[in-house]
């Protein structure tokens, strides 16, 4: 398998790994702290081709760690040691996958019911939910709309008759206007 092929398995939009001959320099995505990370706190992890390959497939057995050393076909005991070493991508993924979950509409309702429920009385931070519950829901939506469109400069269509008589009076404003 290229090494090319291998950069996939940890690269994505956040990160980006360097290699290195037969080695990778991973940069982890979030701090020793649990935050995501940034250039100060910025943590590398050096990984062979080899911790790649297992990875990619223990990535691909759904983080299962008997499939994938017999996919791999290594000892247990240097799986045990891959394991202990890869554990921050599991962990990773896992972080990432909860922290793109949490903050979707039927989430927050979820929540703003959840505490007008469990509180009983209606205090302000179960008056406040009541309020986000409403706007997420679209309660404060007009139920009938309305379109008008005016253009003032659009003369409306009218008569020979009528256009006449209109152009009769408005100049008999103007010489008024021009005699006074």
């Amino acid at each position: 398998m290229e090494p090319e092929h291998l950069e996939r398995v940890v690269n994505d939009g956040t990160r980006k790994i360097t290699l290195r001959g037969r080695e990778a320099l991973v940069p982890l995505k979030f701090g020793k702290d649990g935050r995501p990370a940034t250039q100060r706190t910025l943590l590398l992890k050096r990984l062979t081709l080899d911790d790649l390959r297992f990875l990619q497939l223990w990535r691909e057995a759904s983080w299962d760690i008997a499939k994938a050393r017999q996919d791999s076909g290594l000892l247990p005991e240097r799986v045990e040691r891959l394991v202990k070493k890869l554990q921050v991508f599991r962990e990773e993924d896992a972080k990432v996958k909860a922290l793109s979950e949490i903050p979707t509409p039927s989430w927050i309702s979820a929540k703003h019911v959840e505490n007008v429920y469990d509180g009983g009385t209606l205090e302000d931070s179960e008056h406040k939910s009541l309020a986000e519950l409403a706007k997420i829901s679209g309660a404060y939506k007009p139920t009938t709309n309305v379109n008008l469109n005016f253009n003032a400069f659009v003369k409306p269509e009218l008569s020979p008759e009528d256009e006449k008589k209109t152009r009769e009076f408005f100049d008999t404003i103007a010489t008024t206007e021009n005699a006074a």
